[in-house]
């Protein structure tokens, strides 16, 4: 058995204030920090030190596990670790190095790191091997580094992110030979990757489980004749039953959060954090949308028989 806990990924919930760096560290942090119910929270990549103090601070005051997505970074930038173009991939290396350096700064104890797009089918082998060679250097770096763990986030290949590393099965025989070599990465799994590619998530979630570092409930469209399909971080509809037009319907998530917790604890992680994954936009209510994760968060729990107050 191992301890599943209770997260609140702010960069998803809070999106239209993110680029306030200000405001949203002195200001939605601070209120955040107030709600006793989380025991960890995800976020962006902060660049400014007083920012970064007061976020240090915090975690540290909270006992937050604090998970920093460098995902958006590097795809912003252009930036692909799996680049079968030297130049480009030694420079995208050279940035997710420094984005370890920032993390650490921020009291950051996951930092998450993309595989980068897909390719023709004929050099995907090319791009794996560009990728394993891209983590490993990062890996390294990460070592200066106490306590800063290296997640990598598996995601669709043919139905909306499309990116190279998709299909479970695919990518858990590629990370079980990374983590020979790099042992400070670990999988953060995604319920709505999985369900996009087809994959049973029972499934799918057995095969993460040895390297499983946390998680995210996220509900999306599978039908590909619907307009919304994809992975579009949509909302989980209405309590009691939460009926919409996604698959993530309550009783899911208890299945999934009783296998994570059935599992052996996954040596080097302190606790598995799960969080659920709803994007705002401007002239969203975010704080209606947190209340609401939240309270989606104590049902599932209670309804798969975990404490989530430990």
């Amino acid at each position: 058995m191992q301890t599943i806990l209770p997260s609140l990924h702010l960069l998803e919930v809070f999106m239209p204030v993110v680029s306030n760096e200000d405001f949203f560290i002195q200001n939605i942090l601070q209120d955040v920090s107030k709600i006793n119910f989380y025991k960890g929270i995800e976020m962006p990549v902060i660049f400014d030190r007083k920012n970064q103090k007061t976020l240090r601070e915090t975690v540290s005051a909270r006992n937050y596990q604090l998970t920093v997505w460098a995902s958006p970074n590097l795809n912003e930038k252009g930036y692909n670790l799996s680049s079968l173009d030297p130049k480009l991939r030694k420079e995208s290396v050279a940035f997710a190095k420094e984005m370890l350096a920032i993390s650490a700064e921020m009291g950051g104890y996951h930092i998450g790191l993309p595989s980068g797009p897909d390719v023709e089918p004929d050099r995907r082998e090319e791009a794996k091997k560009a990728l394993f060679d891209s983590f490993c250097q990062i890996g390294m770096e990460a070592a200066k580094y106490s306590g800063l763990h290296l997640t990598f986030e598996p995601l669709d290949r043919y139905a909306h992110k499309k990116q190279l590393m998709g299909p479970i099965h695919e990518v858990i025989d590629w990370f079980r030979e990374l983590k020979k070599e790099c042992p400070a990465f670990y999988i953060h799994w995604d319920s709505a990757h999985e369900a996009l590619a087809g994959i049973n998530l029972t499934e799918s979630l057995e095969a993460a489980l040895p390297f499983l570092a946390q998680l995210h409930l996220c509900n999306c469209i599978i039908d590909p004749s619907h307009p919304c399909y994809g992975d579009h971080h949509m909302e989980l509809g209405a309590p009691p039953e939460y009926i919409n037009e996604g698959y993530l319907l309550p009783g899911i998530s208890a299945e999934i959060l009783q296998r994570v917790a059935a599992q052996d604890p996954v040596p080097g992680i302190r606790h598995t954090h799960i969080a659920v994954e709803v994007r705002t936009h401007m002239g969203n209510d975010m704080w209606k949308l947190e209340r609401e994760i939240r309270e989606y968060l104590m049902y599932v729990f209670e309804l798969a028989g975990i404490p989530y107050d430990k």
